[in-house]
């Protein structure tokens, strides 16, 4: 890869709490989410929660609570929410109600630990005043450890957003990086100056891809309006120089008396709609009350324009084939629909002038028909090397505004993949 030369945007920096944030020119033009803190007016609270301080949750603390009956009411104006929380082996289940009714019953257990992430999207309301409330059952999953709900914060309108991991087939590495997983979690290793790592931190999708050497690029191609860096801050935590679209935006010192692991290190909002790129680059320095140069990749978030439509919503239909609730990856909302049955069709019925499919890649993934308004559009190979949960697999604009419907058929597979399988993860809708 080419060494990217620095140049300076003609733009301003925000400091924030976990991360530092880069805003565009043009954002003042653009019509962004606000975020609503979990300890704003806007949300009240029944007895039985209490903060937590533990992770870098958005604005530094969370709502959290096992309390059945404990309930948090955020009252909001808009056409949409996010409710923003956390999912791991340690988390419950929790009722969702809007406008007093109840609309979902979420479960938020995750084999992996996924913090500031959205929960639930409640889409399609009016352009008026609303009640989101978010309700501790007491219940978990089987596999849960614990029945934790987590309210961390709200965005409104809610936003179409996708975490795609480290290892998404967009990221591209320079030599010099390293991966820490359950593979090597009691390999000597740079995360613990050369011993032994005891214990495997709680990464995004449980992996992160680390450096130290002076030079090492990763390099993330990506289509949306605003862009985060999910890394790590701490005491081994060196500096990286950030570059957007080619030109430097930001020297970021990662370090931190605590650790913090899936820290918003670096944001970015404001951007075009379009295609971008976000280059990290280890320097080998750091601060001087660090031990090391430790540059952390673990995941980007990605906002993109329109709504965000789940895999369970009754727009989809599902032919004979699919399995659901599938929750073996890091997948948006927790959840996925997924098949390796050949001739298997699932079909998102919508109103709008483009859409996005956001499926997966990976090494058992599979061929995908796509149809759109029942016409033949393209075949699709989803199989990649490596592991891409939330992946954009097929995008269409320009469509004609109106009801129209995208069809996806599970075909066949690479000769390279081990098997078939097709992810339904979410849809985003272009206005």
């Amino acid at each position: 890869m080419t060494k990217i030369a620095k140049q300076t945007y003609a733009a301003g920096f925000l400091l924030m709490t976990f991360g530092l944030a880069w805003i565009s020119p043009q954002a003042q033009a653009q019509t962004s989410p606000v975020r609503y803190e979990q300890t704003d007016p806007s949300v009240t609270y029944t007895v039985g929660w209490s903060q937590d301080a533990t992770k870098p949750w958005s604005g530094g603390t969370a709502a959290v609570s096992t309390t059945p009956g404990a309930q948090a009411t955020f009252a909001f104006t808009g056409p949409s929410v996010n409710w923003i929380g956390g999912r791991g082996p340690w988390s419950g289940i929790a009722r969702v109600s809007v406008d007093g009714a109840f609309v979902a019953e979420v479960d938020t257990y995750s084999k992996t630990e996924e913090i500031r992430v959205p929960m639930y999207t409640a889409n399609g309301l009016t352009n008026a005043s609303h009640t989101l409330t978010i309700e501790a059952t007491g219940r978990q999953n089987a596999a849960a450890t614990s029945a934790l709900i987590v309210v961390d914060a709200f965005d409104v309108p809610g936003p179409a957003v996708s975490r795609l991991q480290e290892t998404d087939p967009d990221v591209t590495y320079t030599a010099g990086w390293v991966q820490d997983n359950t593979l090597n979690s009691l390999g000597a290793g740079i995360t613990r100056n050369g011993t032994p790592n005891v214990s495997l931190r709680n990464w995004s999708a449980a992996a992160a891809t680390l450096s130290t050497a002076p030079g090492a690029q990763a390099t993330f191609t990506f289509t949306g309006t605003s862009i985060s860096w999910i890394g790590a801050r701490g005491t081994q935590s060196g500096i990286a120089d950030v570059f957007l679209d080619g030109s430097f935006v930001a020297e970021v010192d990662l370090y931190s008396p605590t650790e913090q692991i899936q820290a918003a290190v670096f944001t970015a909002t404001g951007l075009a709609d379009a295609g971008h790129t976000l280059t990290i680059a280890v320097t080998g320095r750091q601060n001087p009350a660090s031990q090391n140069a430790l540059v952390v990749v673990d995941a980007f978030e990605v906002t993109s324009s329109g709504m965000q439509i789940q895999e369970t919503d009754p727009g989809i239909t599902y032919g004979p084939g699919w399995i659901m609730g599938n929750r073996d990856k890091a997948y948006n909302q927790g959840t996925s629909a997924e098949s390796n049955t050949v001739g298997a069709q699932a079909t998102f019925t919508f109103t709008g002038t483009g859409v996005r499919w956001i499926g997966a890649r990976g090494p058992q993934t599979g061929i995908a028909r796509v149809f759109l308004d029942g016409a033949f559009v393209e075949d699709i190979d989803t199989y990649a090397l490596t592991e891409g949960p939330q992946h954009t697999d097929f995008v269409q604009t320009g469509l004609a505004a109106g009801t129209h419907a995208l069809t996806i058929q599970v075909i066949g597979k690479n000769l390279l993949s081990t098997d078939f399988w097709i992810l339904v993860d979410a849809f985003d809708v272009i206005p």
